[in-house]
């Protein structure tokens, strides 16, 4: 049977995800615009699972449910007029904002819990990186300590001012963008899309931790990586590895990382579940 409620919903979520993800694109933010398809991929497999609910919940909507979640997407569709840079902390936050505003319209204020999962999916996915970006500089000096250590470490003549990372022939300054603050969020997303959708009975915190160390670590070695590019007067891999398809490429090492370290996760988890033999 046609229902319509779920017809329109379906037809604003599809053209709500389709603005953002052609800002994205639009915006030159490449690495967002692939990781953004696996969060949105991760809540449509949830609400596949869940449509029954839609279906059964027409008549729990008020009227104060309908006009707060219309003025919501409204104000999202306004904002979406507005942006002009990838830097723009609202392209990170418009998918949550559009979920919210989404759930409210489908079921109320009061049976939004049901889609407590869906939620904090969509809020990992962007939010953590509006909310921390003015830490960037910060946590960049940490990022030249590292990659600092790094290169010592491995027994290079290296030395560090300030957020310059130095070798005899060449040096490379870690600003903001190289701070490795990026990676951090979206492997964090990435923890917390397995831990709602795959559930562990390990520590939760060590997934977190883990993969907010895993993206940290990954870049500080890009970083020390690049120094010695610069060093060597290779500006050609320089740009391919920081601005182009190889920085993508460091970030899918992050997530295979991390992606193997969850999987061990679950193999214990399901020596657990075996009952032992006496």
């Amino acid at each position: 049977m046609f229902n319509r409620k779920l017809f329109w919903l379906i037809v604003i979520a599809t053209g709500l995800i389709t603005l953002n993800m052609t800002l994205l694109w639009k915006m030159g933010d490449r690495a967002h615009f692939y990781m953004s398809l696996v969060f949105w991929l991760a809540v449509g497999s949830i609400l596949w699972d869940k449509q029954n609910i839609l279906k059964q919940s027409g008549g729990k909507r008020d009227l104060l449910s309908l006009v707060a979640g219309t003025i919501l997407i409204a104000f999202i569709l306004f904002k979406s007029a507005m942006v002009s840079n990838k830097l723009d902390p609202f392209l990170r936050v418009a998918p949550f904002l559009s979920g919210l505003g989404l759930g409210i319209i489908a079921v109320g204020f009061q049976d939004l819990k049901k889609y407590w999962r869906e939620l904090v999916i969509l809020f990992f996915h962007g939010v953590p990186s509006a909310i921390t970006a003015p830490l960037s500089e910060f946590i960049a000096s940490f990022t030249a300590k590292s990659a600092h250590v790094i290169l010592w470490y491995l027994g290079f003549d290296v030395m560090r001012e300030g957020n310059y990372v130095s070798l005899p022939t060449g040096r490379v300054l870690v600003y903001g963008g190289c701070s490795g603050l990026e990676a951090m969020n979206y492997l964090l997303g990435l923890s917390v899309v397995c831990l709602v959708m795959f559930p562990t009975k390990q520590n939760k915190a060590l997934a977190i931790g883990f993969a907010i160390a895993c993206g940290y670590i990954v870049n500080a070695f890009r970083v020390a990586a690049m120094a010695l590019l610069v060093a060597h007067k290779r500006l050609d891999l320089f740009k391919y590895w920081h601005d182009g398809e190889g920085s993508l490429v460091v970030g899918m090492i992050g997530v295979i990382l991390f992606g193997i370290f969850y999987q061990f996760m679950l193999k214990k988890d399901s020596k657990i579940s075996k009952p032992s033999v006496n």
